[in-house]
């Protein structure tokens, strides 16, 4: 059982939609996932963090779909950090908030959240990200931003490194 599905384990950040990937099978006509990110208040910019596809009711997609399609851009804004490799199908406007939950953070290669905080070279990943709701509360602006996706990592990374010091020792 994934951590994130117990209730009050896991985390959840704000992230913005800047992309959508078009809907296959039971998804076909709708967008089917969508890719994510956080926003670095120094570099004033949307730094990619995930894809998502789950969590989803089929009215969520329904009404993304609806909403999203007035919002969708011929070519990336040129503020949006996004490795080629997860390029959507459509790219679109940063004008949505959601609350989104993940069983953990981990370094990515592909991903631009945080780089160069945590990584010289490489940006941090939510695993297993699952959509909650939209946050009307929040403009773009106000989503989690790159330093606080990176200090979630380490608070991770802290747990793991006391969880090996609490290792007995090997005696001779």
């Amino acid at each position: 059982m994934k951590k994130d599905y117990l209730e009050g384990v896991g985390d959840t950040v704000d992230l913005c939609v800047i992309g959508a990937y078009l809907g296959k099978g039971k998804r076909t006509g709708t967008y089917g996932g969508f890719l994510l990110a956080c926003y670095d208040e120094d570099n004033e910019e949307f730094q990619s963090v995930c894809k998502i596809g789950t969590g989803f009711k089929d009215e969520d997609l329904e009404q993304h779909h609806s909403f999203l399609k007035e919002h969708v851009l011929a070519q990336p804004r040129a503020y949006y950090r996004v490795d080629q490799s997860v390029e959507p199908d459509l790219w679109l406007d940063a004008v949505q908030v959601w609350e989104v939950k993940c069983a953990d953070l981990s370094l990515s290669p592909v991903y631009k959240a945080a780089m160069g905080l945590v990584d010289p070279e490489k940006g941090i990943s939510l695993r297993f990200p699952r959509f909650l709701r939209v946050r009307d509360d929040k403009k773009p602006e106000d989503a989690t931003t790159g330093a606080q996706i990176a200090d979630l990592y380490q608070k991770q990374q802290q747990i793991q490194n006391q969880g090996e010091k609490a290792a007995p020792e090997d005696y001779y």
